[in-house]
């Protein structure tokens, strides 16, 4: 029982009132005057009897009356416990237990509450009733089948563990939606048992329980919650002294309705602690915190952590920092050609950084099948015709994956007619000498390679002049990147196996056009060697629940010559955080899920002394933000109608207040009606005891 206004129960002391009165009260003495002593001194009267109470139950009655009375005005009322009502009704169940275990669930004591929560619908299952558990996070696993055994519920209720999986309950019930269709039992039950976390039920996606089942809505979750998060990293890579250095900035959040805080942040690379800075982050802001430059020689794993709190998971984030990627490409350019032909060109992609290029420059009479291998990229740059053994690998070499940029000029790299690599068919040249050259007139900016370029205050391709160019028409499954203002077209996309080919129709240096002058011309070669190249920043983190694809080390193992021949089959295994091992490529997984917080190891046989590949998993970041839903909303939300607990009782306002309690069972008018009906009493016995004895009573 609960008091809706307990401070009355000072009113208690009252009580002292009936038995003060019991104990001073004085026998009452007939005065007869008698004139004969009316001139004797008078005597005070004294009795030496002892005080004591003479009648105890008209004392208990009055004691009893005023606590009722008090207790009335306490305003008293019952907390109904809506699962245990329901497992008082007659009738088998089908009960399905959602237990919560995402991330956000290791905050505090939720997790512990939430299983003790479970433990208490478990023990309500018996006779005929048949409960199912099931844990939820991402997904959702059914951990104990259909029984009536609650003791078996409650091993797999402490058996559960919370785990690094983001909040989402759509799984969850569809499972129990799916459980209590199928159910032949005449009652069907719901209970979810969570924090509620609200970024778990973004999509609100409709939930159709079967007609007659209910919902009943547990929450764990606790006001003013306080948490802070390392929410993420990012880089800014530099060359001193031809050595790549790496500075981190980390982001921290403070969830937190109370006053700011200064944090100690921590960096940690391979295990050592490199450096610790402190960062001040006001109530419900984030703030940064930089660490100074360090070197990158060899691919490292590295944590940030920030403060401990209640949540410790998401105060600390897991990263690879891996030194970059060059990307190898070799230009191609005609015998005898004038040195400024690949000037340009070769210029603008060796100052690249990110990625940076190795470039090297050919010829075609010394260009050998060699050349091709471990190369990302070629670039045929206004070239002669190439012999059929380079002819032979440059089309294997695109099969297989490889970029090749066309650069049309003066002159053709293939002879005859069969162009199987050229995206379309090739024309003699354009003059536009009249009226100030012709200009870029349309860029397919959906494409990767113009995407950066959709901003106006990136630049203009229109301030360049084209002079000259060479007129192409596409094949049908070409794709123009570019188009010319009279419409003729600039850049030109095939796909050819596994690989990309992009045809230009003007020249890479100053002979045609003024392009390689104007400022665009860097940031589009970058671009497109980037796009033809495919190259991909290696991912520094992934995020819980992301599925690693594990041909992806081992593809990039092959293009870089340190697998043995049939590499693309080369096999491992892969070891998650826990110590847990997957078999991976010949005869295993070629994917593998990524369920835990921390670092993977990706070994792969067949490498010869490579290290294996270090893959790192942080939390989804919307695990950080503790706020809850309002269960009531959420099943409303859920079900499609109010929600409705096991009892049957109504959960429009499942957090109903204790006033709204109160006035439901309005116990205090019992109270408070025997009370009156004990003063009565008492009244009524009293006036009797005193006609009785003819004195006042005691």
């Amino acid at each position: 029982m609960s008091f809706l206004a307990p401070l009355f129960f000072a009113g208690l002391a009252a009580i002292a009132i009936p038995i003060l009165v019991h104990l001073i009260q004085r026998e009452r003495k007939n005065i007869v005057e008698c004139p004969s002593l009316m001139f004797i001194r008078r005597i005070p009267y004294q009795s030496v009897e002892r005080r004591r109470i003479h009648n105890w139950w008209l004392l208990l009655m009055r004691i009893a009356a005023m606590i009722l009375i008090i207790a009335a005005f306490s305003r008293p009322f019952f907390r109904v416990d809506p699962v245990s009502a329901a497992a008082a009704r007659s009738g088998a169940r089908e009960v399905v237990i959602l237990l919560d275990r995402s991330a956000s669930m290791g905050y505090g004591d939720y997790f512990a509450r939430a299983k003790e929560e479970a433990k208490k619908v478990a023990r309500t299952i018996g006779g005929a009733d048949r409960a199912t558990l099931f844990l939820f996070g991402t997904g959702a696993e059914e951990s104990v089948r259909a029984t009536a055994d609650a003791g078996r519920l409650e091993v797999g209720i402490d058996q559960a563990t919370v785990t690094s999986d983001a909040t989402r309950f759509a799984p969850a019930l569809r499972l129990a939606q799916s459980l209590l269709t199928r159910s032949q039992l005449p009652r069907r039950e719901a209970v979810i048992i969570s924090d509620f976390q609200k970024s778990g039920w973004e999509r609100q996606e409709e939930i159709n329980l079967p007609e007659g089942a209910t919902l009943t809505p547990i929450s764990v979750a606790t006001p003013d919650t306080s948490s802070f998060a390392v929410t993420s990293v990012k880089f800014q890579r530099t060359s001193f002294s031809g050595e790549e250095r790496v500075m981190v900035t980390a982001g921290v959040t403070n969830r937190a309705a109370g006053a700011g805080a200064t944090l100690p942040v921590q960096l940690e690379i391979d295990g050592r602690v490199v450096d610790t800075r402190n960062v001040s982050v006001e109530p419900n802001s984030s703030g940064a915190v930089t660490f100074p430059a360090f070197t990158v020689a060899a691919p490292m794993r590295a944590t940030v952590r920030a403060g401990k709190d209640a949540l410790p998971a998401d105060n600390e984030f897991h990263f690879v920092l891996s030194p970059s990627r060059p990307v190898s490409i070799l230009i191609v350019q005609a015998d005898g050609a004038p040195d400024l032909t690949s000037h340009y060109l070769n210029t603008a992609l060796s100052i690249g950084v990110s990625p940076p290029f190795k470039v090297d420059v050919t010829s075609p009479s010394r260009l050998t099948p060699a050349n091709f291998e471990r190369r990302s990229l070629v670039i045929l740059n206004d070239s002669s015709a190439l012999s059929t053994a380079a002819d032979e690998a440059l089309r294997r070499f695109v099969n297989q994956g490889g970029g090749l940029l066309v650069v049309l000029g003066d002159r053709l790299p293939w002879n005859g007619a069969d162009l199987p690599l050229l995206p379309g068919a090739i024309g003699a040249p354009v003059e536009r000498l009249g009226g100030g050259g012709g200009t870029l007139g349309y860029m397919d900016q959906s494409h990767p390679i113009f995407d950066g370029f959709k901003d106006p205050r990136n630049g203009n391709f229109a301030s360049a002049r084209f002079f000259r160019y060479r007129a192409l028409t596409p094949a049908a499954t070409d794709k123009v990147l570019a188009r010319f203002d009279d419409g003729g077209a600039a850049m030109v996309e095939r796909v050819v196996g596994s690989g990309r080919v992009v045809a230009f129709t003007s020249t890479l240096d100053n002979r045609w056009n003024d392009f390689p002058g104007r400022a665009l011309f860097l940031p589009l070669m970058h671009e497109t060697a980037r796009y033809l190249a495919q190259y991909s920043e290696p991912e520094a983190w992934y995020t819980v629940g992301r599925m690693l694809d594990v041909s992806v080390p081992i593809a990039a193992i092959v293009r870089e010559g340190g697998a043995s021949e049939g590499g693309a089959r080369t096999s491992g295994v892969v070891m998650a955080p826990s110590g847990a091992q997957l078999t991976i490529g010949e005869g295993g997984a070629q994917a593998v899920e990524l369920s835990e917080q921390g670092f993977y190891s990706v070994r792969l046989t067949g490498v010869g002394e490579r290290r294996p590949f270090q893959v790192a998993v942080n939390l989804d970041p919307g695990e950080s933000d503790l706020t809850p839903l309002v269960p009531s909303e959420f099943v409303a939300s859920a079900t499609g109608r109010a929600a409705v607990t096991a009892s049957g009782q109504s959960l429009e306002n499942p957090e109903e207040t204790p006033a709204d309690l109160e006035k439901k069972q309005a116990v205090w008018w019992y109270l408070f009606a025997a009370g009156a009906a004990l003063l009565l009493a008492e009244a009524v016995l009293a006036n009797r005891l005193s006609k009785r004895f003819g004195f006042g009573l005691s």
